[in-house]
């Protein structure tokens, strides 16, 4: 995340509608670079939104019917979003620092305080942001974090990304694979290179993977062998991607389109 240009991604979860609002109603007064993208008015629907959206910041209530925001966080083997809890009750804070909170706001949130709070996780993402290793040869590089793990993958590595739900494996070029529990479209916004496209609801490829191109059946063939479908609204976009890129690469041996697909795409 660039933390200077692009906005710091929120979810409230509170059960009471009230106290969701309010909280939203100073985020978007006090803290200009954040910005909430939902709400949940339960821990299990919270639960849904953070596999599905994977916030940056989880603002948290801690009473809550049927499953506590102390125990929503315990669901977590690993949490890649930070934690401030908002509630009415002093007591839950030394639980709260056991579960690795980031911050613990007593309701009505004071602006004063909640204006530290968003300074201090602004602070910290530019500092982890600078501290992301140097571009090394052979690319860019994405960040991939699983069961505790980190792994620093060159885009080239990539043959294409599969979606399952709220989760995405990599099939990567060594016959590696790495399941991540973010959905597709937040990995698009990771990887944020044009030499990826999302042909299908399920599929990200990388374009320079591709051996031949199939427009009678809609798909592509890559050169681990798999074959992948193209959604019928992409066809005509994915063949102009392949036919600029066989352009950009035409003297590259490492992309030859079958010999019968390359008059389809002409």
């Amino acid at each position: 995340m660039k933390i200077d240009s692009t906005p710091i991604r929120c979810l409230v979860v509170d059960d009471e509608m009230p106290a969701r609002q309010a909280i939203c109603r100073q985020i978007e007064r006090n803290c200009p670079n954040f910005h909430v993208i939902q709400t949940a008015n339960s821990a299990a629907e919270a639960y849904q939104l953070i596999q599905e959206l994977a916030p940056d910041v989880v603002f948290l209530d801690v009473q809550m019917p049927n499953e506590t925001g102390l125990e929503l966080l315990d669901r977590f083997a690993e949490r890649n979003f930070y934690v401030v809890f908002c509630t009415t009750f002093h007591e839950y804070a030394v639980e709260a620092l056991r579960r690795r909170a980031f911050d613990y706001l007593l309701k009505p949130v004071d602006a004063k305080d909640l204006i530290a709070c968003a300074k201090k996780i602004t602070h910290k993402l530019r500092v982890a942001e600078s501290e992301k290793p140097a571009a090394m040869p052979g690319g860019k590089r994405v960040e991939l974090i699983t069961s505790g793990q980190r792994f620093f993958v060159r885009h080239a590595e990539i043959l294409y990304v599969e979606a399952s739900g709220s989760y995405s494996t990599f099939y990567l070029t060594t016959g590696k694979r790495i399941t991540v529990s973010k959905n597709l479209k937040r990995i698009e916004e990771m990887l944020q290179d044009p030499i990826f496209s999302r042909v299908h609801n399920s599929y990200l490829v990388r374009l320079a993977s591709v051996q031949s191109f199939s427009h009678r059946n809609g798909t592509l063939h890559l050169q681990d062998g798999k074959e992948v479908p193209i959604a019928v609204r992409k066809k005509e976009s994915v063949r102009k991607q392949l036919v600029q890129l066989m352009i950009d690469v035409r003297d590259d041996e490492a992309f030859p389109i079958a010999a019968e697909d390359a008059a389809t795409l002409a």
